[in-house]
C-alpha cells in the first residue's frame, strides 16, 4: 500500500494556522523550495500519521485535520482525522466508496464487522484518545483496518542531515543474543551486526556493492572494537562499524568516517535491513544529499530511484541541495511554495504545462527553483487540480 494523496491543516481559525494543500504523490517524490516554505514539516506530518496510526505515539498531536488517500492494487482508501485538544473528534474510513468506519467525537461510533453475519455495520465505543485504526486491529472481523496499520507500521523516517548514529556504538556478550530495534536509526552499527547475523554473507556484499554504486569503494566492512576506545565501565568493549577502502589495508572506524560517507552508509544499512524483513512500505528522508558532492549526490539517489522501482516501498524526501536536485528528473519533483500559513505544492501531475515549458529552456533542474520559475509562469498557466 502507498500514499497517494494528502491534505492537513492543524489550529484553523486561529493565528497559529498551517496547512498542507491536497498533494498528489507518486512512487518518488522529491519536496524542493526555498528555506522555510513546509518542507520538512510535511515529511513530519506524514510520519505523525503513520505514527498515530500504527499506535508508535504516546500521545495525539493536539490539533490536526487528515484527509489521506491510500491504494493497494484495486482498492483505494480515503481517510479522514480530526483532532482538537490530543482527542479525536471525528475518524471516517472509505473502501472502494463504501464507508466502512464513521466515528464521533465522543468516542462512539460504527465500523464494518465482515464476520458478523453477512457482514454489517456494528457499534463501538472507544476512549476519544485513541484511533480506530489502532484500537480496533481485526483481522478476521475488520482486515480493511489491517491495511492501514501495515502501511502505517511500515513508516520509516531519516533525518539525511544529522548524525544518523556515527558516535553511537554497542556492547554485547554473546552476539547471537543481539536485539535491536529496526526502528532506531541510531542503532545502526547493532543493526549491521544483526544484518549479517540474520542473512548472512549476502548482507555484508549487498551494503559493499551499493557503496560502490554512490562512489565509496569498499573491501570490507564490519563491526568491531575500536583500539582508540577502552574498556567501558561494564568491563565490555564498545563495538562500532569499520570498513576498509580500496587499496588501503588500515581500517577505517565509524568516528573517523566523513559526515557525508558515515550517512550514506547508515541509510543504506538501515533501509536494506527493513527491505530483507519486508517492513517497510514508505520511506521518508529529510535532507537527502546533505554533505555529499555531486558524484555522491547523484549515486545515492540512482541508487534510491532504482529501489523503488524493483520494489512497491514509496520514497518521499526532500532537499535544498543543488546536487540532488540536478540529478532528480523533474516528473519527481514536488515544488513546495508556501503564502503565510498555507502551503501548495506544484508538480507535474498538476502543473504540466509549467513544466514542459521549462523543459524548453535548456536549463538545469536546479535553475527551476533558483529562478523561481513557477511563480513567473503562474501568470500565464493555471494549476488544474491532481
Amino acid at each position: 500500500m502507498i500514499l497517494n494523496k494528502i491534505e492537513y491543516n492543524e489550529f484553523e481559525g486561529t493565528p497559529n494556522v498551517w496547512m498542507l494543500q491536497k498533494v498528489t504523490l507518486e512512487k518518488v517524490n522529491l519536496l524542493v523550495g526555498q528555506n522555510a516554505t513546509g518542507k520538512t514539516r510535511t515529511i513530519t506530518v506524514i510520519s505523525w500519521l503513520a505514527n498515530m496510526l500504527a499506535g508508535l505515539q504516546p500521545q495525539l498531536v493536539s490539533s490536526g485535520n487528515y484527509t489521506a488517500e491510500f491504494s493497494d492494487n484495486n482498492d483505494t482508501y480515503q481517510y479522514f482525522l480530526k483532532i482538537d485538544e490530543q482527542k479525536v473528534m471525528y475518524e471516517k474510513l472509505i473502501l472502494n466508496g463504501d464507508i466502512k468506519v464513521e466515528r464521533k467525537a465522543n468516542g462512539t461510533g460504527e465500523l464494518f464487522a465482515k464476520a458478523v453475519g453477512s457482514g454489517q455495520m456494528i457499534k463501538f465505543q472507544i476512549p476519544e484518545n485513541q484511533l480506530i485504526v489502532f484500537s480496533k486491529r481485526d483481522t478476521v472481523q475488520h482486515p480493511y483496518l489491517e491495511k492501514l496499520f501495515e502501511w502505517a507500521d511500515g513508516v520509516r523516517l531519516y533525518a539525511f542531515g544529522t548524525a544518523l548514529g556515527k558516535d553511537i556504538g554497542f556492547t554485547v556478550k554473546d552476539i547471537s543474543q543481539l536485539q535491536v530495534n529496526p526502528r532506531d536509526p541510531n542503532s545502526v552499527a547493532a543493526l549491521f551486526a544483526k544484518g549479517v547475523k540474520d542473512f548472512g554473507e549476502s548482507f555484508r556484499k549487498d551494503i559493499i556493492e551499493l557503496m560502490g554504486k554512490i562512489g565509496y569503494d569498499l573491501n570490507f566492512i564490519d563491526v568491531a572494537s575500536n583500539p582508540n576506545i577502552g574498556l567501558l565501565p561494564i568491563g565490555l568493549p564498545l563495538q562500532m562499524i569499520k570498513v576498509v577502502e580500496e587499496g588501503r589495508k588500515v581500517p577505517i572506524f565509524q568516528l573517523e568516517m566523513s559526515q557525508g560517507m558515515f550517512r550514506a552508509l547508515s541509510l543504506l544499512i538501515q533501509i536494506r535491513y527493513n527491505m530483507r524483513k519486508k517492513f517497510l512500505t514508505t520511506i521518508l528522508i529529510d535532507d537527502i544529499g546533505e554533505g555529499l558532492d555531486f558524484e555522491r549526490s547523484s549515486g545515492i539517489i540512482k541508487v534510491i530511484v532504482d529501489t523503488a522501482e524493483k520494489s512497491d516501498i514509496q520514497f518521499v524526501m526532500s532537499t535544498n541541495d543543488r546536487f540532488v536536485m540536478n540529478s532528480v528528473p523533474l516528473k519527481y519533483w514536488q515544488v513546495i511554495k508556501r503564502n503565510g500559513g498555507e502551503c501548495v505544492i506544484y508538480n507535474y501531475g498538476n502543473s504540466k504545462a509549467i513544466f514542459d515549458e521549462f523543459e524548453f529552456t535548456g536549463l538545469s533542474n536546479f535553475s527551476f527553483l533558483s529562478t523561481d520559475f513557477i511563480s513567473q509562469e503562474l501568470i500565464l498557466f493555471e494549476p488544474g487540480c491532481p
